[in-house]
């Protein structure tokens, strides 16, 4: 997969000219029903002997639009890439949303972007999808503009479940409720958060159980308060562990910490990127009356996180629907 980023005017001289396939969409999460629309746009692709492209913006428009907005994203950019490669998309455009792609009517939008940067000659989107200026552009505006020029417009249907359609919001709704093992149902691999390993209190290694510590992106969607087992993926290979999500109430601290405890594994690691893919709740966040009650808590999380992740495949990568 080619990956290209940048403003409108960078892109213009980055993207290799048309014709293409494509979509459009903040593609946050990667779910199956973001994943049900890709495999539409690759079957498309292929019958058209054209490359695949996902147009997509950074930063997420609510952001720009709202900065101090409360907005929780699934997954990184860089998550995103990857997952993206693996199922097998040729090109992914990063376009720039700033004050020009906020101001674009939906017919300037249609035309000046996607028409004069991508020349499609097809292009599906998700039913109920909206562009340009105050999202007052529709599937029957885009094709309305691009069909005259030989595009062909499709939407898809909302891809659902016996719980409802599936969506980012409810992904949100499910980790929010420490419902993990359904959010990772919907997005067909586990819930997961990078960083590099910061250095902490080293109170976890102080009781027996050393951790690696984790400071959570801005705006990334985690978990609530609580212990879960998880596996970790750091310096090319997978851990099982159990990751603590909170403030230390026992110890009277507020600062927000990932830490994860990985089985069998007592190394530093200071300052390499680790992957923490999150499984299910093992309970959630309390305080405890000594330092002793809760070093038998963490015994009895670790035991349990074992046993719960004993007979939990690895799915790292994307399920095929």
């Amino acid at each position: 997969m080619r990956t290209f980023r940048g403003t409108l005017d960078s892109l213009r001289e980055q993207i290799p000219p048309g014709p293409h396939a494509m979509t459009i969409g903040n593609f946050d999460g990667i779910h199956a029903g973001h994943q049900f629309l890709l495999n539409r746009l690759m079957k498309m692709a292929r019958e058209r002997k054209v490359p695949s492209l996902l147009l997509t913006f950074d930063p997420h428009p609510l952001f720009f639009l709202s900065p101090e907005s409360p907005f929780r994203m699934i997954m990184s950019p860089e998550q995103k890439e990857k997952i993206l490669s693996e199922l097998g998309l040729d090109i992914l455009a990063v376009l720039t949303f700033d004050k020009t792609i906020q101001r674009l009517s939906p017919e300037e939008f249609a035309l000046s972007v996607l028409w004069d940067l991508f020349h499609p000659v097809s292009l599906i989107v998700g039913e109920g999808f909206r562009f340009g200026h105050g999202r007052t552009g529709s599937t029957d505006d885009l094709s309305r503009i691009l069909s005259p020029l030989g595009v062909s417009v499709s939407s898809v249907p909302p891809y659902a479940d016996q719980g409802g359609r599936v969506s980012s919001s409810r992904i949100r709704k499910a980790v929010d409720h420490g419902e993990i093992a359904e959010a990772n149902r919907l997005l067909t691999r586990p819930l997961e958060v990078s960083g590099p390993v910061a250095e902490g209190e080293k109170r976890g290694r102080q009781l027996g159980f050393p951790t690696l510590n984790l400071i959570p992106p801005d705006h990334r969607l985690l978990p609530p308060p609580g212990v879960y087992a998880t596996r970790t993926q750091i310096c090319g290979r997978y851990h099982d562990g159990a990751t603590y999500i909170g403030t230390k109430p026992t110890f009277g601290t507020h600062r927000p910490v990932v830490e994860t405890h990985l089985f069998d594994f007592d190394k530093t690691c200071y300052g390499e990127w680790h992957t923490v893919l999150f499984y299910n709740q093992i309970r959630g966040e309390r305080s405890f009356p000594s330092v002793e009650a809760l070093k038998l808590q963490i015994a009895a999380d670790v035991a349990e996180a074992r046993k719960v992740l004993h007979d939990q495949p690895f799915t790292g990568s994307p399920r095929p629907l």
